[in-house]
């Protein structure tokens, strides 16, 4: 019998797409669930300090998030200097895809693990008419 040995980079490797595919099989399975949960934006919300929240607040909280993250990136207001294009890194069902070419007028693409959450999240942006194209990435370097 032949023992079949691996270097530690091989190993690596395979500890990654085994993770990346475990991944992509729980967003495949619950990605209906979390968009009846959680709408369009699968991300936490950003509140005030003291401001009393309610559910339904929560929607709109999540915007504020995208809106605080800009702010922090200090990415400018200037018409003269916005994005015209953007890539969403694990972008799930494309929510802030979305709004992100909407608001700037930009080209967008989104990509996740799922293929499920890419299939729905373009069919979304398709019915929207946002021009917004959604990938999903194979576990497979």
């Amino acid at each position: 019998m032949n023992a079949v040995s691996s270097s530690p980079q091989e190993v690596g490797l395979q500890d990654q797409n085994e993770l990346k595919k475990g991944i992509a099989e729980l967003y495949d399975d619950s990605s209906g669930i979390w968009e009846d949960i959680w709408g369009d934006h699968m991300h936490h919300g950003y509140y005030e300090p003291q401001s009393s929240v309610e559910l339904s607040d929560h929607r709109v909280a999540q915007i504020h998030m995208i809106e605080q993250a800009l702010t922090f990136a200090s990415l400018s207001e200037d018409s003269a200097d916005k994005p015209t294009s953007i890539v969403d890194v694990g972008c799930e069902i494309g929510g802030s895809s979305r709004y992100l070419a909407k608001k700037y007028g930009a080209t967008a693409k989104g990509i996740t693990l799922s293929h499920v959450q890419a299939q729905r999240a373009q069919a979304l942006a398709d019915a929207q008419g946002v021009g917004v194209r959604f990938l999903f990435k194979s576990q497979t370097p």
